[in-house]
């Protein structure tokens, strides 16, 4: 098949293998737990459990296309209007939007600082266009450089905070720089999929009315949180102008009709993100202070997962971790050739994986 060169250089996402799978390969006979893809280790409220029971009768079906009832409780719980919000079959479809409807021409350059969210890079290639990466500044976005790096050809910026996968967050007042340095016809793309952890952090600024500069859309995601991963729904904030060329581009129907249903029970569940958010805090300050008795250095997070680094190969420590039934994320494909990054679970996973991890390295 004849296909272009820049599709042929693409590399595709690798997600991880199905448990049950790693079981068998693996021969592990006991219990296996997934710290890697920053799940919500308590699941999706029961609330959102129960919506979806009750929306099952009718896949048959069409979703609503403009997720109605869903865009209205959101746009009241943000105290923006309906205009200013737009769903998706997950954030990652939103970024494939933007790209598709503000990054069309042959000069146009995609600006950002990595290690980050690898979909940025991943659709970026898919659409040919020419990405700027900047390295972090310890682990977090270097501003400064950035500023450095804008220019007429810049088409869209992406911010991400808390940033994946080092954790670190970007000052409001250095978003505020970026916005007021931007060329007029250059997007500004604040990725906020670990809000709800992030929020809880004393020192977090609020970041919404950022919307309200042109040029500028929030994304934020029902995946993390809200423990509803394996629907795919995430959600964007901007002016009314933006989302309607988004709304131009987007495929009919693409949020289901099962995503819609858990995204609004969720929402009425306060008690469940509240439960969620201080589980993480436990197990964040737990990590914290069995990393420290192990003399292993971590980067401080304000998400639910967090970066480490082992002072050895981190493949060998992924793999020897692996046959433990520990499933974590080496960060060797990011650059960082001693480092792992770890979702922080349920108390009893986390006590699992400090285990697993005083064997495999001998502390």
């Amino acid at each position: 098949m004849k296909v272009a060169e820049h599709i042929k250089n693409l590399k595709p996402y690798q997600g991880g293998k199905p448990i049950e799978e790693l079981k068998r390969e693996l021969g592990i006979e006991g219990k296996i737990i997934k710290l890697a893809s920053n799940e919500n280790p308590l699941g999706p409220s029961k609330k959102a459990q129960e919506a979806i029971k009750e929306a099952a009768s009718g896949v048959n079906l069409y979703p609503d296309g403009d997720c109605y009832y869903l865009k209205g409780k959101l746009s009241k719980r943000l105290g923006v209007e309906r205009g200013n919000i737009i769903f998706g079959n997950g954030s990652d479809e939103l970024i494939e939007l933007l790209y598709r409807a503000f990054a069309t021409g042959e000069d146009d350059e995609i600006l950002y600082c990595y290690p980050t969210f690898v979909e940025y890079k991943i659709i970026g290639m898919s659409f040919n266009k020419k990405l700027v990466e900047l390295p972090l500044k310890d682990f977090s976005y270097d501003i400064d450089k950035l500023l450095e790096n804008i220019n007429k050809n810049t088409r869209i910026i992406f911010l991400n905070t808390p940033n994946n996968p080092t954790g670190t967050i970007i000052k409001k007042s250095d978003i505020e720089r970026v916005i007021s340095a931007k060329e007029e016809d250059t997007l500004i793309v604040i990725d906020e999929a670990y809000y709800e952890y992030a929020i809880a952090e004393d020192d977090y600024e609020e970041l919404l009315e950022l919307y309200k500069h042109e040029g500028v859309i929030l994304l934020r995601t029902f995946s993390k949180a809200y423990g509803l991963a394996g629907l795919r729904i995430g959600y964007g904030i901007a002016n009314e102008e933006i989302i309607d060329y988004l709304n131009r581009v987007r495929p009919p129907f693409n949020v289901n009709s099962v995503a819609q249903a858990a995204a609004l029970a969720a929402l009425d569940d306060d008690e469940h993100i509240k439960k969620s958010v201080e589980s993480n805090k436990r197990g964040k300050e737990f990590l914290y202070r069995e990393f420290e008795r192990l003399g292993i250095k971590y980067v401080k997070t304000y998400s639910n997962f967090i970066l480490f680094d082992v002072g050895e190969d981190a493949d060998s420590v992924y793999n020897k971790l692996l046959k433990k039934g520990i499933i974590v994320r080496s960060m060797s494909g990011y650059g960082y050739r001693t480092m792992l990054r770890v979702t922080i679970g349920t108390m009893d996973e986390n006590e699992m994986f400090i285990g697993g991890l005083r064997e495999v390295l001998n502390v």
